[in-house]
């Protein structure tokens, strides 16, 4: 299965598969990126153009930047939720003031 299961979408452009072990994703990220989550299981992500591939197990989050494909291959069944048109990361505080 390549990129044909089902998703649940939820507000704030949220998607998320229940993936059964060996089971593929591939992704577009936005111009904002993405990012991909194992809600559970355990999740192989990849990005055109990153020499890394990332596992992710349940509970563990990724910020993709925009540009590549990205495939996800659950080797465990899995939950994977992506999260579109994310920021890289908040922003930073501190003590008190924003962080340059």
């Amino acid at each position: 299965m390549f990129g044909t299961l089902p998703w649940k979408r939820t507000p704030g452009g949220t998607r998320s598969w229940d993936l059964p072990k060996d089971a593929t994703i591939r992704l577009r990220p936005g111009r904002n990126g993405v990012v991909v989550r194992a809600d559970r299981g355990l999740v192989l992500v990849t990005q055109e153009g990153d020499r890394d591939d990332h596992v992710l197990e349940g509970g563990r989050e990724l910020w993709l930047p925009s540009g590549g494909v990205v495939a996800a291959w659950a080797l465990a069944a899995a939950r994977l939720v992506v999260c579109e048109g994310a920021v890289e990361a908040p922003v930073l505080v501190a003590r008190g003031a924003l962080a340059s």
